[in-house]
C-alpha cells in the first residue's frame, strides 16, 4: 500500500514539476507574439504581431483640446512599456507630428543596453532578437496645402490642368518642370505624387528622406514601406491618370543606393491589384527587392467613399478572412482604432466622438474634414452598436473585463489575413491593453466577425448548445 502511495506522490510530484516547466517555457501564450520575416540580407527577424507606432505619441490636442504635447519623459515612459511588453517593431515617419521620427532615434539608442538584457521585460522569453527594430516610410506625396507652391519636377499633365482649371496654378505656368511655382487657395488634401515620371527622379526623391530617417533613427531602418502608391489628389479627391508602372518604382526601391539603406521593403495604402503585381515581378527577377509588407487601413469601422486621408486604401472584412488574400506578403494593417480608440473622447460613446469630429470638420482642421465623414456613417454606428452589445455579452459569459478597444483590436486580430498590428497607444495604461487584446482575439469565432461586422450571423455568444 505505502509503495502505490509513494508512486502516486512520485507522480503527481512530476505532473507539478512537468506545469511547472511548462508555464515558465510558454509565457508568450497570453502575451506577445511574433511573426518570423527575413530581409534582403538574408537574416531572419521574429518582429512582433503589435507594431507600435509613434504618429500622435507627443500631439497635443489629439485626445481633447486641453491636452497638452508630451514630454520626452511622458514619451520614452510609453515606448518603454510597449517594449517590456515584448513589442520590439516601432513605426515611425519623417513627416509624424512633432518631429517623432526623431525623438524614436534617440529613445532606441539610449535602451540598446536594456533592451539586450532579459531582466528588462515582463518575461524572459519577449523579445527573442532582444532589438528595437524600426520601421518608417518614404514616397509620401508633396502636400501642396502646406508647402503652397508646387515643386519642381516631373508632374502629371492631368494634374498641372487640373490645377489650373481651379485656379491654383497660374495658367501661364509653363516652366514648372525646372522651377517652384507659386500656389494660391490651395485646399487640404492636394497632394502630388513623388513616385510618378522616371525611375531616376524617384530614386533621387526617395534618397532624399532616406538621409533625414537615417540621421533621426541613429542606426539601422529596418523596415522601410513606400508610403503611397503613385497618385495625385485636390481636395482629397483622385486625379485620374495612368500610374506609374510597377515594376518601374519596384526597380527604383531596388536601386543599390536606395535598397543597401534598409533590410525589408513593403508597401502602404496600395491597391491590391499592385500589391499582388510587385509580388510576380520579384518572384521573376531576382534582382528586385521583394516586398515582405503591405500596411492598408483595416478596422471595425470601414470607410465610405471618402477616405480618412487622400489616397488610401482599406481591405475590408471578406478579404481579410480569405487566407489566399495578398497571398505570400505580410499584412500589417492600421486604423484609428488601433490601441488608442477615436472614441476615448472622453469616454468610450459613439456620440461623444462624433461631436468632438464634427466641431473639428465644422472649424476646417484639415485631418478632421476627411475623417468625419469617412469613419462617422450610419453602418458604422450600426457596428459601434453590436459591438457594445456583443461586448457586454462576451465579458459575462467569459467572466472577464475587457473594454470596447480591446475587442476592436482583437477583432482587426482574429482575422485569418492579420499578420500584425499597427497601434496608436499614447500612454502606458493604453498600450497594456492593447497586448491584453491579443489573447481576446483568440477568443473570437469566425462567426463573432462576421456578426460584428454586419449583424446577419449568429455570434458564438448566441449559438444554441451543440447536441
Amino acid at each position: 500500500m505505502n509503495k502505490i502511495r509513494m508512486k502516486r506522490l512520485t507522480f503527481l510530484s512530476l505532473v507539478f514539476v512537468l506545469l511547472v516547466v511548462f508555464s515558465a517555457c510558454s509565457p508568450t501564450a497570453e502575451g506577445m507574439e511574433y511573426v518570423e520575416i527575413v530581409g534582403n540580407d538574408g537574416k531572419y527577424r521574429q518582429l512582433s504581431r503589435l507594431v507600435m507606432g509613434t504618429d500622435h505619441l507627443i500631439q497635443a490636442g489629439w485626445v481633447d483640446e486641453k491636452q497638452s504635447e508630451s514630454t520626452r519623459e511622458q514619451a520614452y515612459a510609453v515606448l518603454d512599456e510597449a517594449a517590456r511588453l515584448g513589442i520590439n517593431l516601432f513605426d515611425t515617419a519623417p513627416i509624424y507630428v512633432g518631429g517623432v521620427e526623431y525623438t524614436l532615434g534617440e529613445w532606441r539608442a539610449s535602451r540598446a543596453a536594456r533592451v539586450a538584457d532579459g531582466s528588462f521585460y515582463d518575461r524572459p522569453s519577449l523579445n527573442p532578437d532582444r532589438k528595437i527594430y524600426a520601421l518608417s516610410k518614404g514616397g509620401f506625396p508633396f502636400d501642396l496645402y502646406w508647402l503652397k507652391e508646387l515643386p519642381a519636377g516631373c508632374h502629371a499633365e492631368e494634374l498641372i490642368d487640373e490645377l489650373k482649371k481651379r485656379g491654383i496654378l497660374a495658367s501661364d505656368a509653363v516652366d514648372w518642370r525646372t522651377r517652384n511655382w507659386p500656389l494660391k487657395n490651395v485646399p487640404p488634401g492636394t497632394y502630388v505624387s513623388h513616385l510618378y515620371c522616371e525611375k531616376e527622379l524617384m530614386i533621387e526623391r526617395i534618397s532624399r528622406e532616406l538621409v533625414h530617417t537615417s540621421s533621426n533613427l541613429k542606426g539601422e531602418i529596418d523596415i522601410y514601406l513606400m508610403h503611397r502608391d503613385d497618385g495625385d489628389a485636390i481636395k482629397f479627391e483622385a486625379i485620374r491618370r495612368e500610374q506609374t508602372p510597377v515594376s518601374r518604382i519596384l526597380e527604383a526601391v531596388s536601386a543599390p543606393e536606395i535598397s543597401s539603406q534598409f533590410k525589408i521593403v513593403g508597401w502602404s495604402n496600395w491597391q491590391s491589384p499592385r500589391v499582388e503585381e510587385s509580388l510576380r515581378l520579384a518572384e521573376q527577377d531576382n534582382k528586385l527587392a521583394r516586398p515582405m509588407i503591405n500596411s492598408p487601413y483595416f478596422s471595425l469601422f470601414e470607410m465610405s467613399d471618402q477616405t480618412i486621408h487622400a489616397l488610401g486604401v482599406q481591405a475590408v472584412h471578406s478579404e481579410m478572412m480569405d487566407p489566399d488574400f495578398q497571398k505570400g506578403i505580410k499584412i500589417m494593417p492600421y486604423s484609428p482604432l488601433g490601441g488608442f480608440s477615436i472614441l476615448d473622447k472622453p469616454a468610450p460613446a459613439w456620440k461623444n466622438a462624433k461631436k468632438s469630429a464634427y466641431i473639428k470638420y465644422l472649424k476646417g482642421d484639415p485631418y478632421w474634414r476627411n475623417v468625419y465623414p469617412s469613419i462617422f456613417t450610419a453602418a458604422n454606428e450600426a457596428r459601434w452598436l453590436r459591438a457594445v452589445h456583443f461586448l457586454d455579452r462576451f465579458n459575462t459569459k467569459h467572466r472577464t473585463s475587457y473594454t470596447i478597444d480591446q475587442l476592436l483590436n482583437a477583432y482587426v486580430l482574429a482575422h485569418p489575413r492579420t499578420d500584425m498590428l499597427a497601434i496608436g497607444a499614447i500612454t502606458v495604461e493604453q498600450v497594456r491593453r492593447t497586448v491584453e487584446a491579443l489573447q481576446m482575439a483568440k477568443m473570437l469565432s469566425r462567426h463573432d466577425l462576421d456578426f460584428l461586422h454586419s449583424g446577419t450571423v449568429r455570434p458564438t455568444l448566441d449559438a444554441p448548445p451543440e447536441k
